[in-house]
């Protein structure tokens, strides 16, 4: 018997096997009921069965087996598989592993219903494992996505309740340091709380950028005419404050009017500097330096120190990187990828370079003429 017939009038006892084995992947399966764990079994079991039955040439056979075929008749059942055994607190592993066991079952079962191999039963094993492993490949690529949208989706929930909070904390903090004074030791202790806040509603404004751009929406930019040399020294002010005992150094050539987001461009250079703070060797200043150019401003900031490694070159601008360094008490990793978020917006680009000799500068282009009101994401 061919194995696309076997399958086709053996469903009761491929699906049998089905259930038996999903209700050892505990503990999802302990609340299960049987029609729950059988879940589409039926289907799937079709869909292999119709995809086995049609022709199929060498080459489409050649771009199927290599996940590149255009033709995805196993997307729908993977999906919505996926999707249950999500709502049924599978783990990816236990959804694999389901699919792993109905390979071996059907197979089995075949084998000891069909008696002698014949010729034909090695290109049937064939478009049978190719149909198994497109089910399995579009229900874990649906999982992942649905699992790490529900992640998003929970980080921007956990973030914006968090703002209330906060914002009374800061509220409170900021009452008691200004009743009691700089010296009293009330309000050093309220000024401690005050400090910790604002890294706090600093860490949960990056992770609503984040979920921002993971959601789809983008970090929203609303273009005006800014000069960015006022903009430039008040962030640097603000991190000279922060940092007495470190040179920050800034050189402005040209002319940088344009059109940008004034608080979105300074927290890119917020984000870059204290980048640079944080990484940069502690008795070596840091630059920064800004040219206007005909069409673009560009801004470089450059820092001594440690040489960062190229294989870190390529992800360092990725969402929670961070290489080296990082205690992690005051940052989630988020500066630079917001700050690539941020100049893409801005239809600009953002890199670095980094070498022994010449230190490590991240480079910022801004075109003169942001095309309005935007949020996109990388």
């Amino acid at each position: 018997m061919r194995l696309a017939d076997f399958v086709r009038d053996n469903h009761g006892v491929i699906v049998k096997e089905w259930v038996t084995f999903a209700a050892t992947l505990t503990p999802a399966a302990d609340a299960m009921t049987n029609a729950a764990l059988r879940d589409h079994a039926v289907e799937i079991l079709t869909a292999i069965v119709d995809d086995m039955n049609r022709p199929q040439g060498r080459d489409e056979q050649a771009e199927k087996s290599k996940g590149q075929s255009d033709v995805h008749r196993m997307e729908a059942v993977g999906r919505i598989h996926a999707g249950l055994r999500v709502e049924g607190g599978f783990k990816l592993d236990q959804l694999v592993a389901e699919y792993r066991a109905l390979r071996g079952s059907v197979l089995r079962l075949w084998g000891k219903a069909g008696g002698e191999p014949r010729a034909y039963d090695l290109d049937e094993v064939t478009r049978f494992n190719e149909a198994i492993d497109e089910a399995l490949t579009e229900a874990t690529n649906w999982y992942s996505a649905t699992i790490e949208k529900t992640r998003d989706q929970f980080l921007a929930i956990l973030g914006h309740d968090l703002r209330n909070p906060l914002a009374g904390i800061l509220l409170s903090a900021a009452g008691m340091r200004k009743a009691a004074g700089p010296d009293d030791p009330h309000g050093k202790a309220a000024l401690r709380i005050l400090n910790s806040a604002q890294r706090m509603e600093r860490m949960v404004n990056d992770l609503l950028d984040l979920t921002r751009t993971r959601l789809g929406g983008g970090i929203p930019v609303v273009p005006t005419a800014v000069d960015l040399d006022p903009v430039l020294r008040e962030v640097l002010g603000e991190l000279e404050a922060a940092h007495p005992e470190r040179e920050l150094r800034c050189e402005v050539t040209g002319d940088l009017r344009g059109d940008w987001d004034r608080d979105r461009i300074a927290q890119v250079v917020s984000n870059i500097v204290g980048n640079a703070f944080q990484y940069g060797e502690e008795k070596t200043p840091i630059s920064v330096i800004a040219d206007g150019k005909e069409k673009e401003v560009v801004i470089a900031v450059k820092n001594e120190g440690p040489l960062i490694p190229p294989a870190h070159l390529t992800t360092i601008f990725d969402a929670l990187v961070r290489h080296g360094g990082e205690d992690g008490s005051t940052s989630l990793g988020l500066g630079l990828y917001i700050a690539r978020e941020i100049v893409n917006a801005h239809h600009g680009t953002i890199s670095v370079t980094s070498t022994t000799e010449g230190g490590t500068t991240f480079t910022i282009r801004l075109p003169r003429a942001c095309a309005g009101p935007s949020a996109t994401g990388s």
